[in-house]
């Protein structure tokens, strides 16, 4: 994230993370989607949307707007001051509910089932949830919801490794405009800076709230050790087809690039190669993205390379997070660990 947001960091060869949350958002019919702008780093975020089209989001009335920070003292303070500086753009929406959800989930959500769950409940606001009985520490950080004995909202707290089972918040909730507004003015008379989720959950006692429980695999990408992992589970093809697949599939800005292509001398074993990739050596349990070179002799395992890199002859690389227009000279040897992968810079050179 040294030079991009997690939103539009690449993800399973041919895709970026924030993807997700725009398709799930837009395959239901939604064509209004402000996207919060913590900081300045946004360049690869507007290459990646351009105008929405990927998406259906380039139109006359509503399309897609990035809000930024109006002054420069709200920079990096969290997505709270953000929505204080962009009201306005609430105010002027013609809908009645807004959808708040995360770009750093990795899930593929039906939100129609969500919409008529919440417009069945007749409540505020509906909050989406995950049960976790395995697997506890890939949410470590994240926030839990303590339900009581009548499965409504008690509080909320942490994840933590020692718990067996939690309920996940998978930041996704559907809450009526005026009440969100109300809230947020409320937020800006108080001085309240922040994450904004956390405000909300502040003030879940003053909401009536419905829940909603997904089913479905949910990941999010917090840490380089759960952005290793979470790309690493699209190699398992149940994974695969339920977020890559399911529900129409995840659209995502079109590149014109041709298949990739595969030498006599190459081979491939349980691996994503996307498109515009020239393969001469022998890629296992990896990921590789667009328009990479992987040249005769050169061994890859265990790792992701992101796009545009070359991969020169009889070079071994192994539990490697390698970012885009890397370039790794012959006979060289980059190994990680699987606890903890290695990270290449972008446009790095390793020679020597």
């Amino acid at each position: 994230t040294k030079y991009r947001p997690i939103a539009s960091i690449p993800f399973a060869g041919r895709y970026r993370i924030i993807d997700f949350s725009l398709t799930n958002l837009t395959r239901t019919g939604i064509s209004n989607v402000g996207i919060i702008v913590p900081h300045s780093y946004v360049r690869s975020l507007r290459d990646h949307i351009r105008g929405g089209q990927f998406w259906d989001l380039n139109r006359k009335n509503g399309g897609i707007f990035l809000m930024h920070p109006t002054i420069d003292s709200e920079i990096g303070k969290g997505n709270l001051g953000n929505f204080r500086s962009n009201l306005e753009y609430l105010c002027k929406s013609r809908e009645n509910h807004i959808i708040i959800c995360s770009a750093h989930l990795i899930a593929n959500i039906d939100m129609q089932s969500i919409i008529e769950s919440h417009e069945g409940s007749g409540k505020d606001m509906t909050i989406v949830y995950k049960k976790i009985e395995n697997d506890i520490k890939a949410y470590r950080g994240s926030t839990s919801i303590i339900l009581d004995e009548t499965n409504s909202i008690k509080r909320f707290g942490m994840v933590v490794d020692s718990e067996e089972r939690t309920n996940i918040s998978l930041e996704i909730k559907i809450i009526k405009k005026e009440l969100l507004i109300k809230l947020l003015m409320s937020g800006v008379q108080n001085g309240l800076i922040g994450d904004f989720n956390k405000f909300i959950e502040h003030n879940i006692h003053k909401i009536s709230s419905n829940l909603y429980e997904f089913k479905g695999y949910a990941k999010f990408i917090n840490s380089t050790k759960n952005y290793f992992n979470v790309n690493k589970d699209t190699l398992k093809k149940e994974i695969r087809e339920e977020l890559l697949l399911s529900n129409g599939g995840i659209s995502t800005k079109i590149n014109d690039t041709p298949p990739a292509i595969y030498k006599s001398d190459s081979k491939v074993s349980n691996s994503l190669i996307a498109n515009g990739c020239i393969v001469e050596g022998r890629v296992k349990d990896s990921i590789i993205g667009r328009r990479v070179v992987i040249k005769k002799g050169a061994f890859i395992e265990n790792s992701i390379i992101l796009h545009s890199c070359i991969i020169e002859e009889e070079v071994e690389i192994k539990n490697v997070i390698i970012d885009k227009s890397v370039i790794i000279t012959k006979n060289k040897k980059v190994i990680g660990s699987t606890e903890f992968p290695l990270v290449i810079e972008k446009k790095s050179f390793l020679d020597g």
